[in-house]
């Protein structure tokens, strides 16, 4: 006996066939993703803030030409020194002593000289005699030179000598102020060691010390005692110093006042290029997956990444040069999970 269909089951059954047979049932999209956003923001200064020294536009390396003991030391740093004043004084006695050998020398030389232009002479009287051959007068001839030759070599060397001698004494070579020393008595130096320097311009400037992925900015301000003088840029290092990773460059003043020392410490400001000012981001808004720091943004309802520079990071935000408009919408929170041209609805704090 057969029993009967539910009714239910008749009345569902057309209803699932549709809905089996429906495309648009089949290929339904996923549902945009939430993401929470903000809008980006750039950091308030366009400045950046380091401390300058002031230094000599020119410096000289003060040096002895000869090596050996320093026995005195008659200038401390920041003293003014006029030309030909005495700065070090070396222990003379081993430069002395290459005198005393060199003069020895000399007059062994000459002694040779003698001798041989005696025995020249001899030679001579005695190739008139025809008691010896024209070739014995070629030999003395020869000797002869060579003992000359030897006769101006020593002088040479006791010249030099005697030189070395005078640089014993290491004076200022121009009028100038002593910015920094370093040798002291007892200590062996050698030939063109760097004992200090001499400021030898009146023309004053200020030296600071860049981050490496800074360019030098071309102008800024340095406070001077409340009164702020402006900055020009001079000079600037080609490359960063390997190890305090920072680069030098040199900013020339408008006016030089009379009570700014060599050496003093000043605030400088430096007008940062547009290319060089920073943003600071959230740090869930920082994506590093790819090859390059990212940022997310939302453009036509779909997630789009830009490469970014880290500048810093704390435990909270991020510092970051970026090319994009300072009015971006960014994505904030989920950004592991995107993926480029992915929809997603914004969710606004």
């Amino acid at each position: 006996m057969l029993r009967p269909f539910p009714l239910l089951a008749l009345v569902s059954l057309p209803l699932w066939l549709a809905a089996c047979s429906d495309p648009a049932a089949q290929n339904s999209a996923p549902a945009p993703r939430v993401v929470m956003t903000a809008t980006l923001q750039p950091l308030n200064q366009s400045t950046l803030t380091l401390t300058g020294v002031v230094r000599a536009r020119n410096e000289v390396p003060v040096a002895f030409q000869v090596s050996g003991r320093i026995a005195e030391r008659l200038v401390e740093a920041g003293q003014p020194v006029k030309q030909g004043q005495l700065l070090y004084r070396l222990d003379p006695k081993d430069l002395a002593e290459s005198v005393r050998v060199a003069k020895a020398a000399q007059a062994a030389a000459r002694a040779s000289l003698q001798t041989v232009q005696a025995e020249k002479h001899r030679t001579e009287q005695l190739i008139k005699q025809r008691f010896v051959s024209e070739q014995a007068k070629d030999q003395v001839e020869l000797r002869f030179n060579e003992a000359k030759a030897n006769l101006d070599r020593a002088n040479a060397q006791l010249q030099q000598a005697e030189h070395g001698l005078t640089y014993a004494n290491l004076t200022a070579g121009s009028d100038g102020v002593i910015t920094d020393v370093t040798g002291e008595p007892g200590q062996v130096v050698a030939a063109g060691q760097r004992l200090g320097a001499l400021a030898t311009a009146q023309q004053s400037e200020i030296e600071v010390q860049l981050p490496e992925h800074i360019q030098p900015p071309q102008s800024g301000t340095a406070d001077f005692a409340g009164q702020p003088l402006q900055l020009k840029l001079r000079s600037a290092a080609g490359s960063a110093d390997s190890a305090s990773l920072t680069r030098q460059a040199r900013y020339s003043l408008d006016v030089q006042p009379a009570e700014l020392a060599l050496g003093r410490v000043l605030a400088v400001q430096l007008q940062l290029p547009a290319q060089e000012q920073r943003v600071l981001v959230p740090l869930a808004a920082l994506d590093e997956r790819g090859q390059q720091p990212q940022l997310w943004t939302v453009t036509d309802g779909k997630a789009q990444p830009h490469a970014v520079q880290v500048v810093s990071l704390n435990a909270q935000s991020a510092t970051l040069r970026t090319e994009l408009a300072a009015d971006s919408r960014i994505i904030t929170l989920g950004t592991h999970l995107l993926e480029p041209g992915m929809a997603v609805q914004e969710l606004q704090p």
